[in-house]
């Protein structure tokens, strides 16, 4: 009798492995598994190196800026104002972006976190480009404004916010486009897996 309840037992925990609903991705092959990580890594890679780049920016307009607002004045000496008070910001921005990219573990990453990083990250740099758009024109705003107002002070703030938001747009732009190509790479070597649930890597 313990002998039959051990196999009905038995049958019963095989009925219901089957019966659960597949996962949502296919675990990688070995090879694959290995260009994941390398991809992962290349990612973080990119984004870290941006981060320095936008850093070294804003230590460059921070340090300008305050030398500038002592040794000029006017429309100049409010330019040098601005670009330093605006990378304040950008210096805070790029600290945190850098130390979230050096403490990543991307060969952690499953196929799931992977796909999630790429897509997040690349949202992220879209709505910074549109918001760059935003400062290019009202720093325009502020120039014109300066203009009609003939205000120094309007003109040196109107210029500085349009320049720092065409870096900036500039900056997001070439960043978007590598992160697109990085993404693009991994959803190319996409398909669906074998029991048509969920997707998988392919190799090579």
């Amino acid at each position: 009798m313990a002998s039959a309840r051990l196999v009905r037992s038995c049958c019963v925990l095989v009925l219901l492995f089957f019966a659960m609903p597949g996962v949502a991705q296919e675990a990688p092959a070995p090879d694959a598994q290995a260009w994941l990580a390398q991809h992962n890594a290349e990612a973080v890679r990119v984004n870290q190196t941006a981060m320095g780049i936008l850093f070294g920016w804003a230590v460059l307009n921070i340090g300008t800026g305050v030398a500038g607002h002592f040794a000029s004045e006017g429309e100049t000496r409010a330019f040098f104002q601005a670009n330093a008070a605006w990378n304040v910001v950008s210096l805070v921005i790029a600290g945190l972006g850098y130390h979230g990219q050096a403490t990543a573990d991307p060969a952690s990453w499953d196929l799931a976190r992977s796909l999630s990083e790429g897509q997040r990250m690349e949202k992220v740099l879209l709505l910074n480009a549109g918001l760059d758009v935003g400062y290019i024109a009202f720093g325009g705003f502020l120039w014109e404004r300066g203009m009609r107002k003939d205000s120094e002070r309007l003109r040196g703030w109107g210029k500085s916010v349009l320049m720092q938001g065409a870096f900036l747009l500039v900056f997001d732009g070439v960043l978007a486009f590598l992160n697109a190509k990085l993404n693009g790479e991994l959803t190319a070597r996409l398909v669906p897996a074998p029991d048509g649930v969920g997707l998988m890597l392919t190799w090579p």
